[in-house]
């Protein structure tokens, strides 16, 4: 098998890497001590193509993946937290993708980027304070009222939060059915009863804002359910029949973008090693030896 890179996938790769030398790195230290978000940097990365919905797009029609692997791999490379500010709309979009009927991707996704020199915002709202991973633990609620949905819980280590246009938020419409009793909800910036909580102080990856997202009677229109409800319906029928199902869409979600978490680290592993041999060709040429 033929591991090599094609000459597109190599273009690529150039142009991802000299942004990274020449627009994430100049500005990663500001950003960093500022636990900013880096709307500059986003805007250029915009301008490079390498942020929006033409870049998804772009990523989307290479039939291999790799595309979308390059661009994390390259971007960490640069700055974890300024990469992580570009492109963690993605995630949303993806939930979006995988859950949404085509009506709903077809408006819900142009609005995770903007348009023009718009620049949005979107977050994925998975994780709780008791359930990461384990998503059937989930204790944030969504109970059907009339042709509203409404929203209960908190949301914790949430990328985007505060700050996105568009949110994903995965809810428990069932809870004795664990992960297979839950749905995903649209819900828009400004929505009364959605609020920012905590902001997280943290160690590293600082220009990608995290905090929780706090839901307190939050009501949404019926069509801001991901899927609609005839299928939320089929597929809590199923599970109570104790027919098999799919994975969740929050599960599915993350098994489509867990390859680019990893090319991500690998991209951060990248930057320590090469930082480690400057330093040490510095003390080299120090010393004389």
């Amino acid at each position: 098998m033929d591991f090599s890179l094609s000459d597109d996938q190599l273009e690529f790769q150039a142009h991802c890497r000299k942004f990274a030398d020449e627009v994430i790195r100049p500005a990663a230290d500001k950003y960093d001590r500022e636990q900013a978000v880096p709307w500059e940097v986003i805007k250029e990365a915009r301008a490079w193509g390498l942020h929006g919905i033409e870049h998804l797009y772009k990523m989307g029609s290479d039939p291999g993946g790799l595309l979308g692997v390059i661009y994390a791999e390259e971007l960490h490379r640069g700055c974890a937290g300024i990469a992580l500010a570009i492109s963690a709309s993605s995630l949303a979009a993806a939930g979006i993708a995988a859950s949404g009927t085509p009506e709903q991707v077809g408006r819900w996704i142009p609005e995770c980027y903007g348009e023009g020199d718009e620049i949005k915002m979107a977050a994925y709202a998975v994780t709780e304070a008791g359930a990461g991973s384990d998503v059937k633990s989930l204790r944030t609620t969504a109970k059907l009222d009339g042709e509203e949905w409404v929203l209960n819980g908190t949301k914790v280590f949430i990328s985007n939060g505060g700050i996105a246009d568009v949110n994903v938020v995965v809810a428990t419409v069932d809870p004795e059915l664990g992960h297979r009793g839950q749905a995903s909800f649209i819900v828009p910036k400004g929505t009364p009863g959605l609020s920012q909580g905590k902001k997280e102080d943290k160690i590293g990856i600082r220009a990608s804002q995290t905090t929780e997202i706090v839901l307190e009677e939050v009501r949404v229109p019926m069509d801001h359910l991901l899927g609609g409800k005839e299928k939320l319906d089929r597929k809590l029928e199923r599970a109570r029949r104790g027919e098999r199902g799919g994975s969740s869409g929050a599960l599915a979600t993350f098994e489509v973008t867990r390859p680019f978490v990893g090319a991500s680290a690998l991209g951060i592993a990248r930057a320590a090693y090469e930082w480690t041999l400057d330093h040490l060709d510095g003390r080299r040429d120090e010393n004389g030896a």
